[in-house]
C-alpha cells in the first residue's frame, strides 16, 4: 500500500498537526485527500512512544470497520501494537462486557449500539468504569459521531484529538463541526489541511458539485495539491433500462481492472451491495462484500462493493456510482443525496463513473445538466434512449418500478 507516506513526506502544515502538545483537546479539520487520517496516525504513532510503548495507554476510533481494516492494511511502517487501532462501537461492546455485564443489548440480530454506549456512559457515571482509560484517544470521522459518543470519548480519555469534515456527515442526529469543537472546549479548530495529495484535478471538480454551500466548495477546490496523472474525465452515463445500466457498468469495471486499477463499487442500500455481487460474479469478476464477521483485505485486486457510509474515509483508484435514481434513496437518505455523492466522488485518485435510468435521475444527478461540465466530466447516453433526453432526464419519477434483481 503506498497511502501512508513518512513523516518526513508530510506537508509542513500536516507535520504541525501531528506534533500538536496534548496540553488541550485539539481538532483537524480537511476535506477529502487533505490528510487527516495520515495525520491521526503519524500522531498516534508519537503519542504512543511518548507513553512509553504502553499498548493500552492510546486508541485511535474510527466510526467504520471498512476503514479500520483499510488503515491496517497500510501501516507496514508503522511499530502499533495490536489493537490500538480499532471501532469505537467494538471498544463500546467491550467495556459493557467487563463494566456492566451480561449480555450485550441487541435490535434484532444486530448488536443495540445505542443501548451499548448508554450502558457505558452509565458505568462511568457510577464510578464502575473508572476514568480515565487512556492517556489520549484519536478520533476519526469525529463529524459521524453523536453527543453521546463525543461525551464517552471525552472522559475516557485525558487528551482527545479529533479529525473531522462537516461536507461528508451522513448520518441525521449527529453534531455539527462546531458543536464538536463545543463539546470539546474549544473556541476552534487547532489545523486546517487545505493541500491535497490527490487526485485528478477533473474528480475534485466533479465532487465540488455536490457541496452545497459556495465557500466551502471554493476551499474544497483550493486544496490544490492535485496531481497531473490520469486525466481521464469522469463519465455519467445515462441508461435506457436497468440491463443496459448493469452491462455497461459490468463492461467498464473489466476495462479499469485492465488498467491495473484498484476498484470500489459504491451503493446506497446494503441489499444493491449483495445483489451486484452476484453479477459481477455470474460475468466472471470476483468481487469483495464486507459480510457480519469477515474484513476487507485491501491487499488484493478485487473490486470492493460497498455502501456509501463504509466508503468513507478510504482511497481507490477508480470509484463507480451506479443507480443514482429515486427509489435507491428512500426515506430520510432523500435529504443526503448531495453528501453521499460528494462522499463517492471524493474517493476516487483517477476515474469515477456515474450511472442511473433516463427519467429516474436523483436531483443532485438532473442538475449537472444545467451547469457547464464539459471541461471535466463526459456525459453518454444510452443508444437505446429515443427523443429529447433533457426533457425526460428532469421528470422526477415518485413510483419507479423495482429493478430485475428486486434491489429497489
Amino acid at each position: 500500500m503506498t497511502w501512508l507516506v513518512p513523516f518526513s513526506s508530510l506537508t509542513p502544515t500536516q507535520q504541525g498537526a501531528v506534533q500538536m502538545d496534548t496540553r488541550s483537546h485539539k481538532a483537524i479539520v480537511g476535506g477529502p485527500g487533505a490528510g487527516k487520517t495520515l495525520v491521526l496516525l503519524h500522531r498516534l504513532n508519537l503519542l504512543l512512544h511518548r507513553a512509553g510503548n504502553k499498548p493500552d495507554a492510546v486508541r485511535f476510533f474510527v466510526y467504520t470497520r471498512s476503514l479500520k481494516d483499510y488503515i491496517r492494511s497500510g501501516i507496514e511502517m508503522l511499530d502499533l501494537p495490536e489493537g490500538c487501532i480499532s471501532t469505537f462501537d467494538k471498544w463500546c461492546q467491550d467495556a459493557y462486557v467487563e463494566h456492566v455485564g451480561g449480555q450485550l443489548p441487541r435490535n434484532g440480530r444486530e448488536p443495540d449500539f445505542e443501548a451499548i454506549r448508554a450502558g457505558v456512559f452509565h458505568a462511568i457515571d457510577q464510578g464502575r468504569l473508572p476514568t480515565p482509560v487512556f492517556d489520549a484517544v484519536l478520533l476519526d470521522e469525529a463529524q459521524d459521531m453523536d453527543l453521546g459518543a463525543i461525551e464517552i470519548i471525552r472522559r475516557v480519555a485525558r487528551h482527545v484529538t479529533v479529525g473531522m469534515d462537516g461536507k461528508q456527515q451522513l448520518y441525521d442526529n449527529r453534531l455539527s463541526d462546531a458543536q464538536v469543537l463545543e463539546r470539546l472546549g474549544l473556541a476552534r479548530r487547532n489545523a486546517t489541511l487545505l493541500e491535497a495529495f490527490r487526485c485528478n484535478p477533473m474528480v475534485t471538480e466533479l465532487a465540488a458539485q455536490f457541496i452545497a454551500d459556495a465557500a466551502q466548495r471554493q476551499e474544497f477546490l483550493c486544496q490544490g495539491a492535485n496531481r497531473a496523472i490520469d486525466r481521464s474525465r469522469p463519465l455519467l452515463y445515462i441508461a435506457d433500462n436497468f440491463d443496459d445500466e448493469r452491462d455497461q457498468l459490468l463492461r467498464l469495471v473489466h476495462l479499469r481492472l485492465s488498467y491495473g486499477d484498484s476498484i470500489a463499487v459504491v451503493f446506497p442500500l446494503k441489499r444493491q451491495v449483495h445483489g451486484f455481487a452476484k453479477a459481477f460474479r455470474e460475468d466472471g469478476i470476483e468481487v469483495e462484500v464486507q459480510n457480519h464477521h469477515d474484513s476487507f483485505d485491501f491487499t488484493d485486486g478485487r473490486p470492493k462493493l460497498m455502501t456509501y457510509h463504509q466508503i468513507k474515509g478510504l482511497t481507490f483508484d477508480s470509484v463507480f456510482m451506479p443507480r443514482l435514481v429515486s427509489a435507491s434513496f428512500p426515506g430520510e437518505m432523500r435529504s443526503r443525496q448531495l453528501q453521499m455523492c460528494f462522499v463517492g466522488a471524493s474517493r476516487a485518485v483517477k476515474w469515477v463513473f456515474m450511472s442511473g435510468q433516463n427519467g429516474r435521475l436523483i436531483e443532485p444527478v438532473r442538475a449537472l445538466f444545467d451547469r457547464d461540465v464539459g471541461g471535466f466530466m463526459e456525459i453518454m447516453l444510452s443508444e437505446a434512449m429515443h427523443g429529447l433526453f433533457r426533457d425526460k432526464a428532469n421528470v422526477p419519477d415518485d413510483q419507479p418500478g423495482a429493478d430485475d434483481f428486486g434491489l429497489d
